[in-house]
């Protein structure tokens, strides 16, 4: 849904420069072992956020994104270090379970429709080997500013309130662009939220209904994780996190 964003130069260097974010950092702590001396997958990949974490770690590394400019941005980074260029909807170019640990980070699950959300998921079954983990994180349908609007923020200081100006002109152009493609029904939506100026349409989902999704696609939920780094269960208050990390197992 999100492609051309994501191949904008100012996008790919602001993924450049991320760090890992705390459920990110316990989690590729507590499961070292399923990572170390192991064949990784890095979908979404991005501009090598994730890869100087991972590469040294596992066995094997390889690192897969949607957008070219991405890809390109990793090599450079990075040499001597497997790249692709590819889609989690059709990931043909693997064989059946080739990987131990699948990593899709930076909610990038979020950027493609339900049904080939559904398509992704069942690839990232096949290609994974059995009882292996996969890790993603996805945008919470219960926080509390899932659902927003431009609004403009003031300042006394002129050239801030002057970017604070084109920046809510933006927003409110993108958002009268992009609302009337949002959809909401009791399992998921997909919202045009505040993310790079209002120009994204997001897949949001509750915890409910994400493990009930993963259980039909082949997945065990191990645990869930908030922005924060706190664990969560099926009944935690999670209005604050605005997207959840899931640690699931592949089962048949």
């Amino acid at each position: 849904m999100n492609r051309i964003q994501y191949e904008k130069k100012h996008i790919v260097s602001r993924y450049t420069h991320a760090a890992l974010q705390s459920p990110e950092v316990m989690i590729l702590a507590k499961y070292r072992e399923n990572i170390l001396d192991k064949h990784v997958l890095d979908i979404g990949c991005g501009a090598g956020r994730t890869t100087k974490h991972l590469k040294d770690l596992c066995k094997d590394y390889t690192g897969l994104d949607y957008s070219s400019d991405m890809i390109e941005a990793c090599k450079k980074r990075f040499e001597a270090v497997n790249f692709i260029h590819g889609d989690v909807r059709d990931m043909s170019v693997f064989k059946d379970q080739m990987f131990d640990f699948v990593l899709f980070s930076y909610n990038g699950l979020d950027s493609i429709c339900h049904e080939d959300r559904l398509r992704g998921l069942r690839e990232i079954h096949r290609v994974l080997r059995q009882d292996g983990l996969f890790v993603f994180s996805s945008h919470n349908k219960n926080h509390r500013d899932a659902v927003s609007r431009p609004r403009m923020a003031f300042t006394l200081v002129p050239s801030a309130q002057f970017r604070n100006l084109i920046g809510f002109v933006r927003s409110a152009y993108n958002h009268l662009r992009n609302r009337k493609q949002q959809r909401f029904n009791g399992e998921y939506s997909i919202i045009n939220d505040r993310a790079h100026n209002y120009a994204l349409l997001t897949y949001y989902i509750d915890k409910k209904n994400q493990i009930s999704q993963l259980k039909e696609t082949g997945f065990k939920t191990i645990e869930m994780y908030d922005t924060y780094g706190n664990i969560l269960n099926i009944d935690s208050d999670d209005e604050d996190s605005a997207w959840i990390y899931y640690v699931t197992r592949r089962i048949d």
